[in-house]
Protein backbone atom coordinates (compact mmCIF):
# COMPACT_ATOMS: atom_id res chain seq x y z
CA UNK A 1 0.00 0.00 0.00
CA UNK A 2 1.41 3.61 -1.01
CA UNK A 3 2.30 6.18 1.42
CA UNK A 4 -0.69 8.39 0.40
CA UNK A 5 -2.96 5.25 0.17
CA UNK A 6 -2.48 4.29 3.44
CA UNK A 7 -2.88 8.14 4.63
CA UNK A 8 -6.58 8.25 3.21
CA UNK A 9 -7.21 4.89 5.21
CA UNK A 10 -5.84 6.18 8.34
CA UNK A 11 -7.80 9.47 7.99
CA UNK A 12 -10.84 7.32 6.87
CA UNK A 13 -10.21 5.46 10.03
CA UNK A 14 -10.24 8.68 12.33
CA UNK A 15 -13.35 9.74 10.50
CA UNK A 16 -15.13 6.58 11.44
CA UNK A 17 -14.11 6.70 15.06
CA UNK A 18 -16.11 9.96 15.24
CA UNK A 19 -19.59 8.27 14.06
CA UNK A 20 -21.63 4.91 14.70
CA UNK A 21 -20.42 1.99 12.47
CA UNK A 22 -19.38 4.54 10.02
CA UNK A 23 -23.13 5.27 9.65
CA UNK A 24 -24.02 8.48 10.41
CA UNK A 25 -23.09 11.11 13.53
CA UNK A 26 -22.85 9.61 16.74
CA UNK A 27 -26.45 9.37 18.50
CA UNK A 28 -27.42 12.79 20.78
CA UNK A 29 -27.55 11.58 24.73
CA UNK A 30 -30.18 11.12 26.55
CA UNK A 31 -32.50 10.17 29.35
CA UNK A 32 -34.57 7.63 30.04
CA UNK A 33 -37.08 7.67 33.33
CA UNK A 34 -38.71 4.08 33.99
CA UNK A 35 -41.85 3.83 36.58
CA UNK A 36 -42.94 0.47 37.63
CA UNK A 37 -46.29 1.01 38.41
CA UNK A 38 -47.43 -0.79 41.87
CA UNK A 39 -43.61 -1.83 42.75
CA UNK A 40 -43.04 -1.49 46.54
CA UNK A 41 -39.47 -1.22 47.30
CA UNK A 42 -39.18 -4.58 49.37
CA UNK A 43 -40.61 -6.47 46.48
CA UNK A 44 -36.28 -6.21 44.79
CA UNK A 45 -33.11 -7.96 45.64
CA UNK A 46 -31.62 -5.06 46.75
CA UNK A 47 -34.33 -3.82 49.34
CA UNK A 48 -35.12 -7.26 51.14
CA UNK A 49 -36.79 -9.32 48.17
CA UNK A 50 -35.33 -12.95 48.09
CA UNK A 51 -32.46 -13.67 46.01
CA UNK A 52 -33.89 -14.54 42.09
CA UNK A 53 -36.78 -12.08 42.87
CA UNK A 54 -35.78 -9.69 40.45
CA UNK A 55 -31.90 -10.32 39.12
CA UNK A 56 -32.46 -6.91 36.33
CA UNK A 57 -32.68 -4.67 39.18
CA UNK A 58 -30.21 -6.12 41.11
CA UNK A 59 -27.78 -5.55 38.40
CA UNK A 60 -29.15 -2.54 37.66
CA UNK A 61 -28.55 -1.33 41.39
CA UNK A 62 -25.39 -2.77 41.19
CA UNK A 63 -24.56 -0.64 38.21
CA UNK A 64 -26.07 2.63 39.84
CA UNK A 65 -27.10 4.43 42.96
CA UNK A 66 -29.34 3.12 44.99
CA UNK A 67 -31.82 5.15 46.90
CA UNK A 68 -32.70 2.71 50.22
CA UNK A 69 -35.36 5.35 51.46
CA UNK A 70 -37.10 6.65 48.80
CA UNK A 71 -40.89 7.87 49.02
CA UNK A 72 -43.60 8.61 46.74
CA UNK A 73 -45.82 11.65 47.79
CA UNK A 74 -48.74 10.04 46.99
CA UNK A 75 -50.41 5.83 46.80
CA UNK A 76 -52.09 6.28 43.57
CA UNK A 77 -50.37 6.89 40.20
CA UNK A 78 -52.39 9.81 39.19
CA UNK A 79 -51.11 12.41 42.23
CA UNK A 80 -47.97 10.42 42.33
CA UNK A 81 -47.01 10.99 38.75
CA UNK A 82 -48.34 14.45 38.86
CA UNK A 83 -45.57 14.81 42.06
CA UNK A 84 -42.85 13.28 40.12
CA UNK A 85 -43.24 15.72 36.89
CA UNK A 86 -43.92 19.07 38.28
CA UNK A 87 -41.68 18.52 42.00
CA UNK A 88 -44.68 19.58 43.73
CA UNK A 89 -47.10 17.60 46.49
CA UNK A 90 -49.89 16.61 44.66
CA UNK A 91 -52.18 19.41 46.91
CA UNK A 92 -49.80 22.25 45.57
CA UNK A 93 -51.57 21.63 42.23
CA UNK A 94 -54.91 21.18 43.20
CA UNK A 95 -57.47 19.16 44.99
CA UNK A 96 -56.20 15.52 45.75
CA UNK A 97 -58.93 13.67 43.83
CA UNK A 98 -60.00 11.94 40.80
CA UNK A 99 -59.52 15.13 38.80
CA UNK A 100 -56.14 16.10 39.72
CA UNK A 101 -54.43 17.22 36.98
CA UNK A 102 -50.85 19.12 36.30
CA UNK A 103 -52.29 23.18 35.61
CA UNK A 104 -51.17 24.79 32.41
CA UNK A 105 -48.42 26.56 33.10
CA UNK A 106 -47.08 24.54 35.49
CA UNK A 107 -43.22 23.62 35.10
CA UNK A 108 -42.61 20.06 34.52
CA UNK A 109 -39.67 18.01 34.16
CA UNK A 110 -40.42 17.07 30.50
CA UNK A 111 -41.46 20.87 29.81
CA UNK A 112 -38.07 21.88 31.21
CA UNK A 113 -36.33 19.81 29.11
CA UNK A 114 -38.16 20.81 25.69
CA UNK A 115 -38.10 24.47 26.79
CA UNK A 116 -34.26 23.37 26.20
CA UNK A 117 -33.91 21.79 23.10
CA UNK A 118 -34.46 18.23 24.19
CA UNK A 119 -36.65 15.84 22.35
CA UNK A 120 -39.12 14.18 24.95
CA UNK A 121 -41.57 11.32 24.68
CA UNK A 122 -43.92 9.05 26.73
CA UNK A 123 -45.22 6.03 26.29
CA UNK A 124 -47.50 5.08 28.93
CA UNK A 125 -49.80 2.21 29.68
CA UNK A 126 -52.60 4.42 29.87
CA UNK A 127 -55.49 4.21 32.92
CA UNK A 128 -54.28 6.66 35.52
CA UNK A 129 -51.72 8.42 32.89
CA UNK A 130 -53.96 8.41 30.15
CA UNK A 131 -54.03 11.81 28.06
CA UNK A 132 -57.33 12.95 29.00
CA UNK A 133 -55.87 13.53 32.58
CA UNK A 134 -53.76 16.33 31.30
CA UNK A 135 -50.26 14.66 32.56
CA UNK A 136 -49.05 15.15 29.25
CA UNK A 137 -47.85 18.60 29.80
CA UNK A 138 -44.23 18.95 28.10
CA UNK A 139 -44.14 15.41 26.22
CA UNK A 140 -44.21 16.40 22.55
CA UNK A 141 -45.02 12.57 22.29
CA UNK A 142 -47.32 11.04 24.58
CA UNK A 143 -48.40 7.51 23.23
CA UNK A 144 -51.07 5.57 25.26
CA UNK A 145 -50.54 1.52 24.79
CA UNK A 146 -53.33 -1.06 26.23
CA UNK A 147 -55.08 0.68 28.91
CA UNK A 148 -53.75 -0.68 32.38
CA UNK A 149 -51.37 -2.91 30.21
CA UNK A 150 -48.06 -4.44 30.59
CA UNK A 151 -44.12 -3.55 29.56
CA UNK A 152 -44.76 -6.01 26.95
CA UNK A 153 -46.54 -3.70 24.91
CA UNK A 154 -44.36 -0.40 26.21
CA UNK A 155 -41.37 -1.50 25.80
CA UNK A 156 -41.44 -2.25 22.17
CA UNK A 157 -43.20 1.09 21.03
CA UNK A 158 -40.35 3.19 23.65
CA UNK A 159 -37.44 1.23 21.69
CA UNK A 160 -39.18 2.34 18.40
CA UNK A 161 -39.35 6.03 20.08
CA UNK A 162 -35.77 5.93 21.01
CA UNK A 163 -34.53 5.29 17.61
CA UNK A 164 -36.38 7.63 16.09
CA UNK A 165 -35.21 10.32 18.30
CA UNK A 166 -31.31 9.09 18.27
CA UNK A 167 -31.49 9.48 14.89
CA UNK A 168 -31.76 13.03 15.37
CA UNK A 169 -29.32 15.76 16.88
CA UNK A 170 -31.21 16.44 19.77
CA UNK A 171 -30.22 15.15 23.03
CA UNK A 172 -34.08 13.10 24.11
CA UNK A 173 -35.57 12.15 27.05
CA UNK A 174 -37.99 8.81 27.27
CA UNK A 175 -40.35 8.09 29.99
CA UNK A 176 -41.42 4.96 29.61
CA UNK A 177 -44.59 3.44 31.89
CA UNK A 178 -46.07 0.08 32.65
CA UNK A 179 -48.55 -1.84 35.06
CA UNK A 180 -47.30 -5.06 35.48
CA UNK A 181 -47.34 -5.05 39.48
CA UNK A 182 -51.02 -3.95 39.59
CA UNK A 183 -54.24 -6.11 40.53
CA UNK A 184 -55.52 -8.39 39.53
CA UNK A 185 -51.58 -9.69 39.00
CA UNK A 186 -52.71 -11.57 36.22
CA UNK A 187 -49.66 -13.11 34.22
CA UNK A 188 -49.31 -15.62 31.43
CA UNK A 189 -49.86 -19.44 33.08
CA UNK A 190 -46.18 -20.34 32.69
CA UNK A 191 -45.32 -17.69 35.31
CA UNK A 192 -48.85 -16.82 37.14
CA UNK A 193 -48.53 -19.58 39.31
CA UNK A 194 -44.64 -19.84 39.92
CA UNK A 195 -44.51 -19.23 43.60
CA UNK A 196 -47.45 -21.06 44.83
CA UNK A 197 -47.93 -24.01 42.32
CA UNK A 198 -49.42 -26.16 44.93
CA UNK A 199 -52.54 -24.03 45.81
CA UNK A 200 -55.97 -25.33 44.98
CA UNK A 201 -58.13 -22.75 47.45
CA UNK A 202 -60.79 -20.70 46.35
CA UNK A 203 -58.69 -17.73 45.43
CA UNK A 204 -57.93 -19.79 41.86
CA UNK A 205 -61.04 -17.95 40.53
CA UNK A 206 -61.59 -15.11 42.92
CA UNK A 207 -59.29 -12.60 41.77
CA UNK A 208 -59.81 -13.11 37.89
CA UNK A 209 -62.14 -9.88 39.12
CA UNK A 210 -60.71 -7.07 39.89
CA UNK A 211 -62.95 -5.61 42.21
CA UNK A 212 -62.65 -8.86 44.40
CA UNK A 213 -59.42 -7.37 45.66
CA UNK A 214 -61.36 -4.59 46.93
CA UNK A 215 -63.53 -7.03 48.64
CA UNK A 216 -61.17 -7.76 50.98
CA UNK A 217 -60.31 -7.00 54.52
CA UNK A 218 -58.72 -7.84 57.36
CA UNK A 219 -58.47 -10.87 55.94
CA UNK A 220 -61.98 -11.83 55.06
CA UNK A 221 -63.44 -11.92 51.78
CA UNK A 222 -67.21 -10.34 51.39
CA UNK A 223 -69.11 -12.03 48.51
CA UNK A 224 -72.22 -9.95 49.06
CA UNK A 225 -69.99 -6.42 49.46
CA UNK A 226 -71.78 -3.97 47.41
CA UNK A 227 -68.75 -2.46 46.09
CA UNK A 228 -69.18 0.92 45.17
CA UNK A 229 -67.89 1.86 41.77
CA UNK A 230 -67.31 5.74 40.45
CA UNK A 231 -66.06 6.34 37.47
CA UNK A 232 -62.75 7.98 37.05
CA UNK A 233 -62.18 10.95 34.24
CA UNK A 234 -61.10 7.94 31.73
CA UNK A 235 -64.21 6.17 32.41
CA UNK A 236 -62.12 3.44 34.93
CA UNK A 237 -63.90 1.82 37.81
CA UNK A 238 -62.57 2.88 41.15
CA UNK A 239 -64.10 1.95 44.58
CA UNK A 240 -66.22 4.31 46.11
CA UNK A 241 -64.84 5.46 49.39
CA UNK A 242 -67.75 4.57 51.19
CA UNK A 243 -67.18 0.61 50.55
CA UNK A 244 -64.00 0.80 52.72
CA UNK A 245 -66.20 2.40 55.24
CA UNK A 246 -68.76 -0.58 54.78
CA UNK A 247 -66.10 -3.70 55.04
CA UNK A 248 -64.83 -2.07 58.50
CA UNK A 249 -68.41 -2.40 60.05
CA UNK A 250 -68.96 -5.73 58.37
CA UNK A 251 -65.53 -7.04 59.56
CA UNK A 252 -67.53 -7.48 63.40
CA UNK A 253 -71.06 -8.58 62.48
CA UNK A 254 -71.20 -11.71 62.86
CA UNK A 255 -74.39 -12.26 60.71
CA UNK A 256 -72.48 -11.02 57.20
CA UNK A 257 -71.37 -13.51 55.25
CA UNK A 258 -67.21 -13.35 55.38
CA UNK A 259 -64.57 -15.78 53.77
CA UNK A 260 -61.44 -16.03 56.22
CA UNK A 261 -58.45 -15.98 54.29
CA UNK A 262 -56.41 -18.73 55.49
CA UNK A 263 -52.34 -18.52 55.46
CA UNK A 264 -52.47 -20.79 52.09
CA UNK A 265 -54.85 -17.86 50.57
CA UNK A 266 -52.82 -14.81 51.57
CA UNK A 267 -49.45 -16.79 50.69
CA UNK A 268 -51.63 -17.38 47.35
CA UNK A 269 -51.79 -13.72 47.12
CA UNK A 270 -48.32 -12.37 48.25
CA UNK A 271 -47.58 -14.98 45.69
CA UNK A 272 -49.05 -13.72 42.52
CA UNK A 273 -48.20 -10.06 43.66
CA UNK A 274 -44.49 -11.54 43.56
CA UNK A 275 -45.05 -13.22 40.56
CA UNK A 276 -45.49 -9.97 39.35
CA UNK A 277 -43.05 -7.83 40.12
CA UNK A 278 -40.28 -10.98 38.34
CA UNK A 279 -42.36 -10.52 35.51
CA UNK A 280 -41.75 -6.55 35.16
CA UNK A 281 -37.85 -7.57 35.95
CA UNK A 282 -37.75 -9.85 32.95
CA UNK A 283 -39.30 -7.15 30.81
CA UNK A 284 -36.65 -4.76 31.74
CA UNK A 285 -34.06 -7.29 31.11
CA UNK A 286 -35.34 -7.36 27.74
CA UNK A 287 -35.10 -3.25 27.85
CA UNK A 288 -31.84 -3.82 29.18
CA UNK A 289 -30.54 -5.65 26.97
CA UNK A 290 -31.58 -3.81 23.76
CA UNK A 291 -30.46 -0.47 25.50
CA UNK A 292 -27.07 -2.37 25.54
CA UNK A 293 -27.11 -3.42 22.15
CA UNK A 294 -27.69 0.26 21.18
CA UNK A 295 -25.09 1.26 22.82
CA UNK A 296 -27.30 3.83 24.94
CA UNK A 297 -26.16 3.40 28.60
CA UNK A 298 -23.08 4.49 27.63
CA UNK A 299 -24.24 7.74 27.38
CA UNK A 300 -27.48 8.04 28.90
CA UNK A 301 -29.09 8.62 32.32
CA UNK A 302 -31.26 6.17 33.30
CA UNK A 303 -33.90 6.59 36.04
CA UNK A 304 -35.95 3.26 37.96
CA UNK A 305 -39.13 4.16 40.09
CA UNK A 306 -42.14 3.31 41.11
CA UNK A 307 -45.38 5.62 41.99
CA UNK A 308 -46.30 3.72 44.75
CA UNK A 309 -46.27 0.44 46.47
CA UNK A 310 -48.82 -1.64 47.60
CA UNK A 311 -50.39 -3.19 50.68
CA UNK A 312 -51.10 -6.79 51.13
CA UNK A 313 -53.11 -7.12 54.10
CA UNK A 314 -50.40 -5.94 56.03
CA UNK A 315 -52.43 -3.46 57.42
CA UNK A 316 -56.09 -5.22 56.28
CA UNK A 317 -56.40 -4.01 52.81
CA UNK A 318 -55.40 -5.60 49.96
CA UNK A 319 -54.50 -2.30 47.54
CA UNK A 320 -52.67 0.56 47.38
CA UNK A 321 -54.79 3.41 48.26
CA UNK A 322 -56.31 3.08 51.77
CA UNK A 323 -53.57 3.59 54.45
CA UNK A 324 -50.04 6.15 53.99
CA UNK A 325 -47.50 3.25 55.22
CA UNK A 326 -44.57 2.26 54.03
CA UNK A 327 -45.70 -0.75 52.36
CA UNK A 328 -47.64 2.04 49.68
CA UNK A 329 -44.77 4.63 50.15
CA UNK A 330 -41.34 3.76 50.26
CA UNK A 331 -40.68 2.71 46.46
CA UNK A 332 -37.67 1.60 44.84
CA UNK A 333 -35.18 4.34 43.26
CA UNK A 334 -32.50 3.67 41.06
CA UNK A 335 -30.30 6.22 38.94
CA UNK A 336 -27.78 4.77 36.98
CA UNK A 337 -25.19 7.23 34.99
CA UNK A 338 -23.95 6.66 31.47
CA UNK A 339 -20.96 3.64 31.40
CA UNK A 340 -22.08 3.17 35.23
CA UNK A 341 -20.25 5.86 36.63
CA UNK A 342 -20.26 5.60 40.39
CA UNK A 343 -22.31 2.65 39.97
CA UNK A 344 -22.91 0.29 43.39
CA UNK A 345 -23.64 3.18 46.19
CA UNK A 346 -26.44 2.56 48.21
CA UNK A 347 -27.54 6.03 49.30
CA UNK A 348 -29.67 6.06 52.92
CA UNK A 349 -30.24 9.38 53.36
CA UNK A 350 -34.27 9.89 53.02
CA UNK A 351 -35.44 11.31 49.74
CA UNK A 352 -38.78 11.81 47.79
CA UNK A 353 -39.82 11.42 44.21
CA UNK A 354 -40.21 15.13 43.56
CA UNK A 355 -36.34 15.50 44.06
CA UNK A 356 -36.16 13.32 40.64
CA UNK A 357 -37.07 16.47 38.48
CA UNK A 358 -34.71 18.77 39.80
CA UNK A 359 -31.97 15.90 40.45
CA UNK A 360 -32.18 15.51 36.54
CA UNK A 361 -32.34 18.68 35.41
CA UNK A 362 -28.89 19.41 37.67
CA UNK A 363 -27.45 16.89 35.79
CA UNK A 364 -27.93 18.44 32.79
CA UNK A 365 -26.78 22.66 34.31
CA UNK A 366 -30.31 23.27 33.38
CA UNK A 367 -31.73 25.78 35.20
CA UNK A 368 -34.09 24.37 38.22
CA UNK A 369 -37.72 26.12 37.86
CA UNK A 370 -38.82 27.99 41.04
CA UNK A 371 -42.19 26.06 41.38
CA UNK A 372 -40.04 23.01 41.85
CA UNK A 373 -39.88 21.98 45.56
CA UNK A 374 -37.65 18.91 45.57
CA UNK A 375 -33.96 18.58 46.15
CA UNK A 376 -31.68 18.33 43.59
CA UNK A 377 -29.35 15.39 44.46
CA UNK A 378 -27.17 15.49 41.53
CA UNK A 379 -24.03 16.29 43.88
CA UNK A 380 -24.76 12.75 45.77
CA UNK A 381 -24.93 10.68 42.45
CA UNK A 382 -21.29 12.43 41.72
CA UNK A 383 -20.31 11.14 44.96
CA UNK A 384 -20.90 14.30 46.87
CA UNK A 385 -22.87 14.68 49.77
CA UNK A 386 -26.52 13.58 49.92
CA UNK A 387 -28.03 15.35 52.56
CA UNK A 388 -29.76 18.84 52.31
CA UNK A 389 -33.64 19.24 52.27
CA UNK A 390 -35.74 18.32 55.47
CA UNK A 391 -34.93 14.46 55.96
CA UNK A 392 -38.43 13.98 56.10
CA UNK A 393 -40.88 12.91 53.06
CA UNK A 394 -44.46 13.91 52.44
CA UNK A 395 -47.37 11.70 51.57
CA UNK A 396 -51.25 12.31 50.44
CA UNK A 397 -53.52 10.41 49.75
CA UNK A 398 -57.36 11.03 48.49
CA UNK A 399 -58.88 9.61 51.61
CA UNK A 400 -58.05 12.59 53.53
CA UNK A 401 -54.76 11.77 55.11
CA UNK A 402 -50.90 13.12 55.06
CA UNK A 403 -47.94 11.44 56.49
CA UNK A 404 -44.53 12.38 57.27
CA UNK A 405 -41.66 9.58 57.86
CA UNK A 406 -38.05 10.53 58.79
CA UNK A 407 -37.09 7.11 57.79
CA UNK A 408 -37.43 5.42 61.16
CA UNK A 409 -40.69 7.16 62.23
CA UNK A 410 -44.23 8.25 60.68
CA UNK A 411 -46.57 10.47 61.38
CA UNK A 412 -50.09 10.14 59.86
CA UNK A 413 -53.00 12.51 60.14
CA UNK A 414 -56.72 11.90 58.61
CA UNK A 415 -60.14 13.35 58.25
CA UNK A 416 -59.47 16.48 56.22
CA UNK A 417 -58.68 16.69 52.74
CA UNK A 418 -55.19 17.50 52.11
CA UNK A 419 -53.49 20.47 51.57
CA UNK A 420 -56.86 22.26 53.15
CA UNK A 421 -56.90 24.89 56.31
CA UNK A 422 -58.86 22.19 58.03
CA UNK A 423 -56.07 19.47 57.47
CA UNK A 424 -53.39 22.09 58.66
CA UNK A 425 -55.10 22.46 61.55
CA UNK A 426 -55.26 19.25 62.68
CA UNK A 427 -52.14 18.98 62.24
CA UNK A 428 -51.08 21.73 64.32
CA UNK A 429 -53.26 20.84 67.07
CA UNK A 430 -51.97 17.06 66.87
CA UNK A 431 -56.03 16.28 67.63
CA UNK A 432 -55.63 12.43 69.40
CA UNK A 433 -58.23 11.26 67.52
CA UNK A 434 -56.46 12.35 64.24
CA UNK A 435 -52.97 11.27 64.82
CA UNK A 436 -50.63 8.24 64.78
CA UNK A 437 -46.93 7.61 65.03
CA UNK A 438 -45.47 4.53 63.57
CA UNK A 439 -42.09 2.57 64.58
CA UNK A 440 -41.16 1.56 61.02
CA UNK A 441 -38.04 0.03 61.66
CA UNK A 442 -39.19 -3.24 62.10
CA UNK A 443 -40.71 -3.42 58.09
CA UNK A 444 -43.88 -3.21 56.47
CA UNK A 445 -46.55 -4.28 58.30
CA UNK A 446 -44.60 -4.91 61.74
CA UNK A 447 -44.84 -1.33 62.32
CA UNK A 448 -46.04 -0.49 66.07
CA UNK A 449 -48.29 2.04 67.06
CA UNK A 450 -46.51 4.58 69.61
CA UNK A 451 -48.25 6.67 72.64
CA UNK A 452 -47.97 10.77 71.11
CA UNK A 453 -47.78 12.07 74.84
CA UNK A 454 -45.01 9.55 75.62
CA UNK A 455 -43.09 10.42 72.12
CA UNK A 456 -40.19 12.20 71.62
CA UNK A 457 -41.31 15.62 71.15
CA UNK A 458 -38.17 17.09 69.00
CA UNK A 459 -38.93 14.05 66.69
CA UNK A 460 -42.60 14.82 66.14
CA UNK A 461 -42.08 18.59 65.70
CA UNK A 462 -39.90 18.03 63.26
CA UNK A 463 -42.65 15.50 61.41
CA UNK A 464 -45.10 18.26 61.99
CA UNK A 465 -42.98 20.85 60.53
CA UNK A 466 -43.01 18.63 57.24
CA UNK A 467 -46.69 18.67 57.28
CA UNK A 468 -47.16 22.26 57.62
CA UNK A 469 -44.51 23.18 55.00
CA UNK A 470 -42.34 24.34 57.68
CA UNK A 471 -38.41 24.37 58.43
CA UNK A 472 -36.99 22.91 61.48
CA UNK A 473 -39.47 23.18 64.60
Amino acid sequence: MSRSAGGRVARALAACALLVACGGPKPPPGLIVISVDTLRADAIEPLGAPEGSSPTLARIAREGVLFERAYAQANETQPSHAALFTSQLPSALGPVDSALTIPDGTPTLASSLAAAGWRTGAVVAGGHLARVLGLDDGFQQYVEARRMGSFQQTVPLGLRWLDEARAGDAPWMLFLHSYDCHIPYSKPQALGRSATPGYRGPMLDIVHDPLSFEAMYQRFFFPRLPVGVDRDAVGAKVKAPETAALMTQWVNMPEVEKLPLTDADVAFLRGLYATSAFYADLWLGVLWQELDARGVLDDSVVVILSDHGEDLLEHGWMSHHHVLTDSSTHVPLIVRLPGGEGGGRRVREVVELIDVAPTLLGLQGLPIPETMAGVDRSACLRGGGCGGGPGVARSEAKNEQVSATDGFFRMTVSGAPAGSPAMAARVRRLEPSAVRLWDTTKGSGAEQALDLRSFDPERVGRLRAALLGEGAP
